[in-house]
């Protein structure tokens, strides 16, 4: 695991654990070292579980990566993300290679959040066009903002 960027011992905790919480919220985690055993790790449990999500997602990357490899990747892995079916065919390989991209890189400093967001934003791309949204219309930009009736008032 890589370093964590504030250390605790464990006396500080019981003394100001306020102290360490706070340094928990403000740098992700920290580390509480102990003469009698292994250090323990701090962190917040939405950091936790953003981490374990991320894990899991990544072995289905692998998973597919690795079954009936003579089947492309795209596909194998489509039965992993049903949703993929409502990208376009280069939305599809787009992704696939996105995501394997990601992976490694969250790995690689052992943080998922990255690939989550790349993941929930493809995801939300998939759900835009099953809702009829289409890309290839042409649409008309704004150069200035325009003020608009909030809809839940009208």
């Amino acid at each position: 695991m890589t370093a964590v960027p504030h250390t605790f011992k464990s006396s500080e905790l019981s003394r100001n654990s306020a102290e360490v919480f706070r340094a928990a919220d403000l740098e992700g985690r920290v580390e509480i070292t102990r003469r009698d055993g292994e250090s323990l790790i701090l962190s917040r449990k939405s950091s936790y579980a953003g981490n374990a999500r991320g894990i899991e997602v990544a072995s289905d990357l692998i998973a597919a990566s690795l079954d009936e490899p003579g089947r492309p990747f795209v596909d194998r892995l489509q039965e992993r993300f049903p949703w993929m079916s409502f990208l376009s065919s280069s939305g599809r390989e787009q992704f696939a290679a996105e995501m394997v991209a990601s992976a490694r890189a969250g790995a690689s400093v052992r943080d998922f959040t990255s690939f989550l967001r790349d993941l929930y934003e493809w995801r939300e791309t998939a759900a835009g066009r099953a809702a009829g949204y289409t890309p290839n219309v042409d649409l008309e930009w704004l150069d200035e903002s325009v003020e608009v009736m909030d809809p839940r008032t009208a």
